[in-house]
């Protein structure tokens, strides 16, 4: 995944309130999952915050591995509700799954921008362009580059 400069800004809180309403709180604006496949899949997770907060959550075959967060920065946080407006994400269906498939990874993507909330989720080996390219914009964010810090503490399992 290539990344930007992960720092944290300040933010003009009138702005924030309009391009991410509701609660005043460091609210979810972005997320994406990839799950286990029969293979060698990337497991992992992203949690992007109102206040650029980002948390990371590296389960199997993919680099780091356990939690970890970085920050990004206001225009970053604020690129990713625009490339979702731009690709018709919230105009996509909430799921795409192919039956037929037993061994791909489900992939689950939500994004939250403008009082509008869409959370996808697929499970085929043809999803819509656009939904590809939300979940492809959302992980090349975040690269070899990017500093992620470790949490104190970890939850490896055996």
């Amino acid at each position: 995944f290539p990344s930007h400069d992960m720092k944290s800004t300040e933010s003009n809180s009138e702005n924030s309130d309009m391009l991410f309403p509701g609660e005043k709180s460091d609210s979810l604006v972005a997320y994406l999952e990839r799950t286990r496949c029969f293979g060698v899949c990337p497991v992992y997770s992203i949690s992007i915050y109102r206040s650029g907060y980002v948390v990371f959550e590296g389960n199997e075959h993919v680099k780091p591995l356990g939690n970890h967060f970085a920050f990004i920065d206001r225009n970053t946080l604020e690129g990713i509700g625009r490339k979702a407006e731009e690709l018709g994400f919230f105009d996509l269906k909430d799921e795409y799954r192919n039956p037929h498939l037993t061994d791909f990874p489900t992939v689950y993507v939500e994004v939250r921008f403008k009082g509008k909330i869409k959370r996808v989720h697929h499970y085929d080996a043809e999803p819509p362009r656009n939904l590809v390219e939300m979940e492809d914009y959302i992980d090349k964010l975040f690269g070899e580059e990017t500093k992620w810090i470790p949490f104190p503490i970890q939850n490896y399992k055996d």
